[in-house]
C-alpha cells in the first residue's frame, strides 16, 4: 500500500468486523488496494470482489457472510440497493 495513513478508517473495520470466509464488495473494479489492505490486518480469509459481483456472482451460493463496503451505499442506485438485499439473503445463520 502506497499511503501509510490508510488503513484505519471505515473499510478496515468492516473487514475486521466480518465473518470468517464472507465476501467483502468493493466499491470499484479494481481491488487491489482492499485486497492488500485485507492482507495487511490479517484477514486473508476474505473474498474480495467488486460491486459488479453484485449482478451474478451471489446468485445460486450459500455464504458464510456478505460485507458490503461503506462506499458502495454512498454511490449505489436503487436497482444496486436492491441486488444488495437480495444478495444479503443467501448469508447463512451463523451457529
Amino acid at each position: 500500500m502506497s499511503n501509510k495513513k490508510r488503513g484505519a478508517g471505515r473499510t478496515t473495520k468492516q473487514m475486521q468486523a466480518a465473518a470468517k470466509n464472507s465476501v467483502f464488495v468493493w466499491h470499484h473494479h479494481s481491488t487491489e488496494y482492499p485486497k492488500e489492505l485485507a492482507k495487511k490486518i490479517g484477514r486473508t480469509d476474505l473474498k474480495i470482489v467488486s460491486s459488479g459481483w453484485l449482478w451474478y456472482g451471489w446468485q445460486g451460493k450459500e455464504l458464510s457472510g456478505l460485507v458490503i463496503d461503506h462506499y458502495v451505499f454512498e454511490i449505489a442506485n436503487r436497482q444496486m440497493t436492491e441486488l444488495i438485499q437480495e444478495a444479503l439473503l443467501r448469508v447463512k445463520e451463523q451457529a
